[in-house]
């Protein structure tokens, strides 16, 4: 069986290593303050649980933002952005050329 290797497996790939990675992360740090003598004082288990909540927010948002490109078509052809930057800096130039030949 050969996989096809496309942006959108790379993508997924990519994505799936990054939940993966964070998420057992996530899970070494719970292990760890819980077998900890933190985890018996309230006031750092409510600290401990906004930490969790902050880093789970902010995961979902990472995640939103690149979901949201590749959606949209932004993995799609990355090598147009740079053609297009190329062939405005041609007109560009061709433009400063005509006008500073028309001078007197």
């Amino acid at each position: 069986m050969k996989i096809k290797i496309t942006p959108k497996t790379v993508t997924v790939v990519l994505l799936s290593l990054m939940v993966l990675s964070v998420g057992l992360y996530m899970v070494e740090r719970s292990v760890d303050f819980f077998n900890s003598e933190f985890a018996k004082n309230e006031s750092d288990f409510r600290g401990y649980i906004v930490v969790l909540f902050a880093r789970l927010f902010m995961i979902a948002g990472w995640l939103a933002i690149i979901l949201s490109l590749f959606f949209r078509g932004h993995f799609k052809d990355i090598e147009k952005p740079k053609t297009d930057i190329l062939e405005l800096n041609e007109k560009l130039e061709k433009l400063e050329k005509k006008r500073f030949s028309t001078k007197p």
